[in-house]
């Protein structure tokens, strides 16, 4: 229970104790009275002065009591029942049918504890509706049930005409005690409902704070939403890119290599068929086995997978493959200098290696028209230095066309670095930072 239903709590106690301290006040005015009237022989003179003859006091002053402990009991218990509003009415009436009593009991001369119920309704009643009703019902209740008004219509004897037996002093003194009691109740109620309208105008500022930050809230999720759809978007159109790329990266690698071994093959084929017919059979055999890897590594390379060389073996017997391969359908020298002892890296790595190879072999057999490539690879530090160099024709101005566009993005996405000299046939320079999957 927060401060603020702690107040109303402790309220709401003080005016059950204040409503219990009038109730016995006045009941013991009225035994007191009575005795004193039957002990000093003035009942006829009390008789005479009155319209209406009093209850048995004490059997008044028990059902007053005993109504006054229902009243607050079914208030306690009612709070369990707020959920189930077909049993919290039957509650409420009942509690109004316990105040009428106690109203009875005591003559119409007080029915402040009508205060204490419509401070209950007024904090425990949800539906508007129903409240309204009983705040209607208490309220009406309250204003007629006045000594003043109900004596019009039924007679009552009233409390100064019990205070009549007494003298003045002491008259005077038992009715400021009576005002004072009443005034004290009638005080914590209206403390109670300032403290629970302020209570309420607090909560709705806070529930009207709350929807403004809500809405304020909806307004950046949606323009958040917006922002992450427009970001999905290009976010897929980037995939598509990079995959449009892969696939073409992975095309020009492995068909333009096979391509080009087909046509040395095929050019060698032209210029010795006249002198061996066995030896361009033989030469022909070489370029079909060339041409099947080509496809199968073309497939592998659509459906995203690694080249066929490096699916079935390492990368040093991989690349060893490869460059057989190519002398043999071609007449173009190809020397192989591996300084590391164990060419075995990560998967991207050997990758990246096996299709920079390919790709500067291919490149000096198609456009540098190379009779001898030199690649040599070492190792130092972390990096991991690869040199493919021919005896081309070169060329004084570089212009990266498509396969080394190629070779620059494989050795970028690995933080690596490739330089390119054409001044003295064609050098391709890479520095790739390896994170050596195994001590080397």
């Amino acid at each position: 229970m927060d401060r603020k239903n702690y107040n109303l709590y402790y309220i709401k106690i003080l005016m059950g104790v204040v409503n219990f301290v009038i109730l016995l006040f006045l009941s013991t005015v009225f035994i007191v009275t009575l005795n004193k009237v039957n002990h000093d022989f003035g009942a006829r003179n009390f008789l005479e002065n009155i319209t209406y003859l009093p209850t048995e006091p004490i059997g008044s002053t028990i059902l007053v009591f005993i109504a006054f402990f229902l009243l607050l009991y079914i208030i306690e218990v009612r709070k369990k029942q707020r959920n189930k509003q077909k049993i919290s009415i039957v509650l409420y009436a009942a509690e109004i049918l316990l105040c009428l009593i106690i109203i009875k009991f005591l003559y119409a001369n007080y029915n402040g504890v009508i205060l204490l119920v419509i401070a209950d309704i007024v904090t425990d009643i949800k539906d508007k509706h129903t409240r309204t009703i009983f705040l209607v019902i208490m309220g009406m209740i309250y204003l007629f049930s006045d000594y003043d008004i109900i004596s019009m219509f039924v007679n009552m004897i009233s409390f100064q005409q019990f205070l009549n037996v007494y003298p003045s002093k002491v008259s005077m003194m038992i009715q400021g005690t009576r005002n004072v009691l009443v005034a004290v109740n009638v005080i914590a109620f209206i403390s109670y409902m300032i403290i629970l309208m302020r209570n309420q105008m607090k909560e709705n500022a806070r529930i009207a704070l709350l929807n403004i930050q809500l809405q304020t809230a909806n307004i950046r999720l949606k323009e958040m939403n917006e922002q992450l759809q427009d970001y999905a978007q290009m976010t897929e159109k980037m995939a598509e890119t990079r995959e449009r790329n892969r696939i073409a990266r992975e095309i020009h690698d492995t068909l333009g290599h096979t391509m080009t071994g087909l046509s040395a093959g095929i050019d060698a084929c032209i210029a010795m068929i006249d002198f061996s017919v066995d030896a361009t059979k033989e030469q022909l055999n070489k370029i079909s086995l060339v041409a099947r890897q080509g496809i199968k590594d073309i497939r592998r390379s659509v459906n995203k997978l690694r080249p066929d060389a490096l699916e079935h073996s390492g990368l040093q017997e991989a690349l060893e493959k490869m460059m057989e391969e190519t002398m043999q359908v071609s007449d173009v020298k190809i020397n192989y200098d591996c300084q590391v002892e164990v060419l075995k890296f990560n998967q991207d790595e050997e990758d990246m290696i096996y299709r920079v190879v390919q790709e500067s072999i291919t490149n000096a057999i198609r456009h540098g028209k190379a009779k001898k490539i030199n690649v040599t690879l070492w190792k130092e530090d972390k990096w991991l230095n690869l040199v493919i160099k021919d005896n081309g024709i070169g060329c004084q101005e570089i212009h990266t066309g498509f396969g080394l566009i190629h070779i620059e993005e494989r050795i970028k996405m690995l933080k690596g670095t490739v330089e390119y000299d054409g001044s003295d046939g064609f050098t391709v320079t890479a520095r790739i930072p390896i994170r050596w999957g195994e001590k080397l």
